[in-house]
C-alpha cells in the first residue's frame, strides 16, 4: 500500500491544487519537498532573515553611493559654471569686450594721451602774470566758467554767491614776474573748494560769511601789499581799515569778459578808486587760450582724428531704410567704444533735404536711394572738443541728373576747403580765409547758398575765438591757433552738403589736425 501510495503521490487528487508544480520547485538542483511542505515554506527561517537584512544593507549602501556620486557631479558642474562665468567676466574686462562689434577697432584710440598737468596750469598763470605786468594791470578776476577752468582746472557752478579767482602780478627788484593766486569762496564752501585744487598748487583761500560782502574781501586782497612769498590759507574774514598803496599811475584791474553783470558791478563799486580802474580784460588775454600749447594740440589732434574714424565706421553700418535716430544710436555706441566723452544724441544726423538747414534737428527721416547723409559730430577728451562734418552717399538715386548735381556740389565744397587751406598762414586776417573759400564757391555759381561763416576756433569750447568770417579783419592768425574749416552749400527743400575739418596754424602754414580730408562722396 505504501508503495502504491508513494507512486501515486505525483498524481493530484481531484480538487487538490498542483502545489508541486509552483515556482517554488523551479530550482532543478533541489528535490521535490514532501507533501504539505508548501505550508511550512511561508515560515521564515533565521538564515533567510539574515540574507534579507544583508541584501537591504547592500541596497542602502548602493543608494548612498549613488547619492554621493550625484553630489560630486553636481558640485563639479557648479564649480565649472562659476569658473566659466569668471573667465567670461575677465575676458570682457581685460580683453576685448567688443568682439564682433563694428566699432571694436576704435577702442582706446586716445588712451596714450595724458590730461593737462598741474605744471601746465601753473605756466598758464605765469603767462597771464607776464601779460598783466606788460599791460600795467594789477590783477585779473574771473568767476566760474571756461576761463577759470583754463587757468586753474577748477569747475564750479555759478550762483548768487560770488566765487572768484583773483590772479595778481608784479615784478620784484630783479624784474622777475611774481604771481599770487587767491580763491574767494563762501565760508561754508571752503572745504569743498580745497578739494578742487590741483595737487602741488599754492593758492590762497579767502572766505566770506553769509551776509557779508565777497567784493569787500576782493578789495582787501587787492589793497594788501604782498611780497610774493608763499601765500597763507586764511578762512576767516578780516575786517580791517584798508589803506591804499601809493600809485604813480592808474592801475587797471581786469575782469573776465564773460563775467555776469551783477558780479562785474559789485567789483566795480568795491574796487574803483582814483588810483585804480576796473575794466574788461584786454583782448590779448584771450590770445592765451587761442594759441594752444603742444599738449593741447596733441589732445585736439587725437580727439579730432578719432571723431573722423567714428563717422567712417558708422557710415559702413548705414543702409537704405535706416532712420536718422538709428544713426544717432550708432554714433553713441561708436563713441563709447572709442573711450571719448560723448553726450548721447549729440550729433547732427540729416538725410536728404533735412540737411538743407545747416543746424537742423532732422525729422527721423528714413534713408532712401538718392539721399545724401550729413553727420556733424564732436566728442570731448580731457576737456577739449572735436567738431567734424562729413556728407556722403550710401546709395545713389535713380535720377542720373540729380546724382551728378550732388557730386558736383560735393566737389565744389571740397575745393572750397582746399582754397581756404591754401590761404592759411601766420599773419593772415581771419576774413581772408573765409573770403578764399567763399570766392571758390561763388565761381561755381553757388555763392548765395554758402550761408554761414567758414569756421570758428576750437578748444575747451565748441565755438570760441578766432572766428573766421568775412568781417573779422581785426584778428590775424598766429601759430597755435586751431579752427574749423567748414564750407557748405544748402538748397532749401532739396539738399545740404558740408565738409568740416580741424586746422592748426603752424609757423609756416597749417596742419590738418583731423587727418586726411574726405576723399570723395563715397569715401568720407
Amino acid at each position: 500500500m505504501a508503495a502504491n501510495i508513494n507512486s501515486a503521490s505525483n498524481v493530484p487528487l481531484p480538487g487538490t491544487p498542483d502545489l508541486e508544480r509552483q515556482p517554488l520547485l523551479s530550482n532543478p538542483d533541489v528535490g521535490n519537498p514532501p507533501i504539505g511542505s508548501h505550508r511550512r515554506s511561508h515560515i521564515p527561517s533565521t538564515l533567510g532573515m539574515g540574507r534579507r537584512r544583508a541584501s537591504d544593507a547592500e541596497e542602502h549602501e548602493r543608494r548612498r553611493d549613488k547619492i554621493r556620486k550625484c553630489w560630486r557631479v553636481g558640485m563639479f558642474a557648479v564649480l565649472f559654471a562659476m569658473v566659466g562665468f569668471l573667465f567670461m567676466w575677465l575676458f570682457e574686462q581685460f580683453f576685448d569686450h567688443a568682439v564682433g562689434s563694428p566699432y571694436a577697432h576704435l577702442k582706446g584710440s586716445c588712451d596714450h594721451v595724458a590730461p593737462i598737468s598741474p605744471v601746465e596750469f601753473e605756466e598758464r598763470q605765469t603767462n597771464l602774470s607776464r601779460l598783466l605786468v606788460d599791460l600795467k594791470a594789477g590783477a585779473y578776476i574771473a568767476e566760474p566758467g571756461i576761463n577759470m577752468q583754463y587757468f586753474t582746472n577748477i569747475k564750479w557752478s555759478q550762483s548768487e554767491r560770488p566765487f572768484l579767482l583773483v590772479v595778481q602780478a608784479k615784478k620784484d627788484k630783479t624784474d622777475t614776474v611774481l604771481t599770487k593766486t587767491t580763491i574767494v569762496v563762501p565760508a561754508f564752501e571752503a572745504s569743498r573748494a580745497r578739494q578742487k585744487l590741483l595737487p602741488g598748487t599754492s593758492y590762497s583761500i579767502k572766505t566770506w560769511e553769509e551776509g557779508a560782502s565777497a567784493y569787500k574781501v576782493v578789495r582787501e586782497i587787492i589793497d594788501t601789499p604782498w611780497a610774493g612769498t608763499d601765500p597763507v590759507d586764511e578762512e576767516e574774514e578780516v575786517d580791517v581799515e584798508i589803506r591804499l598803496k601809493p600809485k604813480k599811475e592808474i592801475e587797471s584791474i581786469f575782469i573776465d569778459p564773460d563775467m555776469r553783470q551783477l558780479v562785474a558791478t559789485g567789483l566795480a563799486n568795491a574796487l574803483n578808486t582814483s588810483a585804480r580802474k576796473v575794466e574788461i580784460a584786454h583782448r590779448n588775454i584771450g590770445l592765451l587760450r587761442m594759441q594752444k600749447s603742444a599738449h593741447e594740440i596733441e589732445i585736439l589732434r587725437c580727439v579730432s582724428q578719432t571723431t573722423v574714424n567714428v563717422i567712417r565706421a558708422v557710415k559702413d553700418q548705414i543702409h537704405v531704410g535706416t532712420h536718422e535716430s538709428e544713426v544717432q544710436t550708432m554714433m553713441t555706441k561708436a563713441f563709447q567704444e572709442s573711450g571719448l566723452s560723448y553726450e548721447a544724441g549729440g550729433s547732427l544726423i540729416l538725410f536728404g533735404k533735412d540737411a538743407a538747414q545747416p543746424h537742423g534737428s532732422g525729422n527721423n527721416t528714413k534713408l532712401e536711394k538718392g539721399m545724401m547723409v550729413l553727420i556733424d559730430s564732436g566728442a570731448r577728451l580731457h576737456g577739449y572738443l572735436s567738431d567734424i562734418t562729413r556728407t556722403f552717399w550710401v546709395s545713389r538715386g535713380p535720377s542720373k541728373e540729380m546724382n551728378d548735381e550732388l557730386d558736383k556740389v560735393w566737389e565744389t565744397v571740397k575745393n572750397a576747403q582746399i582754397a581756404a587751406l591754401e590761404a592759411v598762414r601766420p599773419g593772415a586776417a581771419c576774413s581772408s580765409i573765409d573770403k578764399a573759400a567763399r570766392e571758390s564757391i561763388s565761381e561755381k555759381g553757388y555763392g548765395a547758398k554758402f550761408t554761414h561763416r567758414l569756421g570758428h576756433g576750437l578748444g575747451m569750447e565748441g565755438h570760441e575765438e578766432p572766428y573766421l568770417n568775412i568781417e573779422n579783419t581785426d584778428t590775424t592768425l598766429k601759430p597755435g591757433m586751431v579752427f574749423t574749416n567748414e564750407p557748405g552749400i544748402y538748397v532749401e527743400g532739396s539738399y545740404g552738403i558740408r565738409l568740416e575739418d580741424v586746422v592748426l596754424v603752424t609757423e609756416t602754414g597749417y596742419e590738418i589736425l583731423s587727418g586726411n580730408l574726405a576723399a570723395s562722396p563715397n569715401e568720407p
